[in-house]
């Protein structure tokens, strides 16, 4: 009997060990510019602030514009809600970019896998988001602008992001998905399929560095369209997350940058951004 008690309880401890979760692959729901597979916790809301400055090389960047300080690309207020463990919901107000300004998106994200200690080797997550642009219509009719109903303000982005904490350091990502604008002028594609990676480094418990890449497979070369790259650090102090990024996309948000990206890393047309996160328990 005392045998078959012991047996029990190792087996018990086996299991409960091995279902052991694997929390804080990243420091929050976003990496740089795109989704994290990071989930906030049962009621608890993130409010983030972001910024995206003008071009600090180029024409369009230098002293003259102090780096790109004078020129504002793209603001973003964005508050994200843990509805349960495994699902959260957001919106937020972006500036814009380009000739898609006054912009208003939401989101879904739905965790089917969390990674485990020996268990499930990965995190997998799923995203909605939608955004509506809502700038006055333009009367050019070869505008991207030019709406002439509600419908064709929209823009989607459905993507699946797997990722893995590698180590206490390590964690890497990778994300593949599908962009939709339902207005387009005549020399693009509305829908768009993309992929991407991130890596990010925690060098002490403060302080990590983070690249970021998203790359869209059909991107029509007339376009002048560019593929966003990202690199940037980021500071966590206690509740508040703290990043600081260099990107060619002037767009905050992936309904924004994945399609609004037309600067050039070795052009100098590359920008400073920041946000700030900031989480509390409701």
């Amino acid at each position: 009997m005392k045998l078959t008690l012991t047996t029990v309880l190792v087996i018990l401890g086996l299991t409960t060990f091995s279902q052991e979760k694997i929390w804080n692959t990243f420091e929050g729901t976003r990496v740089l510019n795109n989704h994290s597979t990071e989930m906030l916790y049962k009621h608890n809301l993130e409010i983030i602030i972001a910024h995206k400055f003008g071009d600090i090389a180029g024409s369009n960047g230098g002293f003259d514009n102090f780096f790109g300080f004078d020129n504002l690309a793209d603001v973003r207020f964005g508050f994200e809600y843990g509805a349960t463990t495994n699902f959260d919901i957001g919106l937020g107000r972006n500036k814009g970019v380009n000739q898609q300004t006054q912009v208003i998106d939401g989101y879904a994200k739905y965790r089917f896998i969390q990674q485990e200690k020996n268990g499930k080797p990965i995190n997998l997550t799923f995203v909605s988001s939608m955004a509506f642009v809502g700038r006055k219509a333009s009367t050019d009719s070869t505008s991207i602008a030019y709406y002439k109903e509600p419908l064709e303000r929209l823009i989607f982005t459905n993507q699946i992001l797997v990722s893995r904490k590698m180590n206490q350091r390590l964690s890497l990502q990778i994300n593949v998905g599908y962009h939709h604008r339902n207005l387009v002028t005549y020399n693009d594609v509305n829908g768009m399929i993309f992929t991407g990676g991130v890596i990010r480094y925690r060098v002490t418990q403060t302080f990590g560095l983070i690249t970021e890449y998203n790359h869209v497979w059909n991107r029509v070369k007339a376009t002048g369209q560019k593929n966003p790259l990202s690199v940037g650090f980021e500071l966590i102090t206690g509740g508040h997350n703290f990043t600081i990024v260099l990107s060619n996309g002037r767009g905050i948000n992936e309904n924004l940058f994945l399609s609004n990206t037309y600067s050039d890393w070795l052009k100098g047309q590359w920008r400073i951004g920041f946000s700030i996160n900031r989480r509390f328990k409701l």
